[in-house]
């Protein structure tokens, strides 16, 4: 089979004052899931769902860009191309992997356009040192339902995810069973990601609670193991042990990705220096402007010695600043105190907050409400991400009970140990905001365009004080066309 022919699809000049533009994005059309997310040779690579011909799912391609720094991006030529004579019609979610001999390769899902006709696991390879044509082949597929070895599975079987442990290779993908969704396991045996064995499923939920797993990740992360899913709500993680002598995966810790349903279907990189960064689609932008779609911007993620998700923008990010604002500290209460922020739609800030335990301490920025005190955190109207543990110090994210890291506790200054200090901060451009209290409950929301760019902050129940403020004006990065 011959590799597809490099193409730049004929895109529509948009000019649309609410898209975002230093989050990354093809040039136009739909945008989903991110794909086989990797480090290679000083590049770090993103594939991404895509139909390059309508802003409407339909027609599913991956897209592919690279960057150096995580911020400056390069749009690259469309990697996978459905292979219709062949059958196929969409070329769903997968991963990359490098084989035995270093050179890396996409495992996706492939969808024929036969109707009822399962879906199967295939290889595609590159045609170039660069990574910028690929041979899909489809023809010969890794894994298909009528010989995986496995289960009856009933055609809900997709998103392929590869990970190495103790120099074994092993792959899980999503799937539906009777009445329950399910996450399979697989193990090659040479490292040559063709050849698949049935290993069991290790992580699995009644259908009434969970549609399906989709997108799901499992990787070492420290000293646990941590399974990222999306299961057709907010995105979930849970870290635990991974037993690969009877396969399977215990639960220890659980929680939201990102409490918003906004962020979507994970991927993550390890860099050279052994760095975990996490990128995610943002969803729900209006219809209608010639683009939909983003992702994230990519967080640097790790457990905290309770085995709980912890996660931070990227450090590359500082990059874009400018204009740094300091504001000074003062007190808070109920009347509103405002910040005026540098960069207008474009900016990103970082508040500390010294509060009693009784206090609760409201922000408002770009329509987004959110709220820190003793219940927890909440965000707008939402139910609480965090709930009252009894313990004055207590902080549960996503329902997780968990006690505030020593370091959010101010012991100097007011005089009063039991005062507690929280850090909020936040990432706007333009009709896209993401926010991150205490490391720990993140939010991503799309937001009106325009929105006022002053935020106001209150307090009630206690003393509270404004500790520190900064904030800066964010330069554009917006992807050029490369190749």
């Amino acid at each position: 089979m011959s590799a597809p022919t490099p193409f730049w699809p004929d895109y529509p000049v948009i000019d649309d004052p609410a898209r975002p533009v230093w989050h990354f994005g093809p040039p136009a059309q739909w945008m989903n899931d991110p794909n086989g997310t990797l480090w290679h040779d000083g590049w770090y690579h993103v594939f991404y769902q895509h139909n390059p011909g309508g802003e409407e799912w339909a027609d599913i391609h991956w897209g592919h860009g690279r960057s150096r720094d995580l911020v400056h991006w390069e749009h690259l030529p469309l990697a996978l191309l459905p292979q219709r004579a062949s059958g196929e019609a969409h070329c769903y979610s997968g991963c990359t992997a490098l084989d035995a001999g270093g050179t890396p390769r996409i495992l996706y899902t492939s969808v024929q356009a036969e109707a009822g006709r399962p879906g199967t696991q295939v290889l595609a390879s590159p045609t170039d040192a660069g990574l910028l044509g690929w041979n899909q082949d489809v023809a010969a597929p890794i894994l298909e339902l009528a010989t995986h070895g496995g289960p009856a599975f009933d055609g809900a079987w997709r998103d392929p995810y590869v990970f190495r442990t103790e120099g074994r290779t092993f792959l899980v993908l999503g799937a539906r069973l009777g009445e329950e969704s399910v996450i399979a396991l697989y193990e090659n045996p040479d490292g040559g990601l063709r050849r698949w064995s049935y290993r069991g499923i290790i992580h699995r939920a009644p259908i009434t609670e969970t549609v399906f797993f989709e997108c799901p990740n499992l990787f070492q992360l420290g000293e646990k193991w941590l399974l990222l899913t999306s299961p057709v709500r907010e995105a979930e993680w849970a870290s635990g042990t991974l037993d690969l002598t009877t396969y399977t995966f215990h639960t220890e810790r659980r929680g939201r990705v990102d409490e918003s349903d906004s962020y979507y279907a994970t991927q993550t990189i390890v860099d050279p220096s052994g760095r975990t960064v996490l990128v995610g689609w943002v969803q729900r932008f209006p219809k209608g402007r010639g683009w939909n779609g983003r992702l994230s911007s990519p967080r640097r993620i790790w457990l905290d010695a309770a085995g709980d998700l912890c996660a931070a923008p990227a450090a590359e990010l500082a990059a874009l600043r400018s204009a740094e604002k300091v504001f000074p500290a003062l007190s808070l209460g109920p009347a509103p105190t405002s910040l005026d922020l540098p960069g207008d739609h474009l900016h990103e800030v970082e508040l500390t907050l010294k509060r009693d335990p009784a206090a609760t301490v409201r922000c408002e920025i770009a329509g987004v409400v959110i709220a820190i005190g003793p219940d927890g955190v909440r965000f707008n109207d939402r139910p609480p991400v965090a709930h009252a543990t009894g313990e004055a110090n207590g902080l549960a994210v996503a329902r997780v009970s968990r006690p505030v890291n020593e370091n959010h506790r101010d012991k100097h200054g007011s005089g009063d140990p039991c005062h507690i200090a929280d850090r909020v901060h936040w990432l706007l451009d333009r009709s896209m905001i993401e926010i991150f209290v205490n490391d720990r409950a993140v939010y991503t929301r799309v937001v009106p365009f325009p929105s006022t760019p002053v935020a106001q902050l209150t307090a009630s129940g206690g003393y509270a004080r404004l500790l520190a403020a900064r904030a800066w004006a964010l330069r554009p990065a917006p992807p050029v066309m490369g190749f």
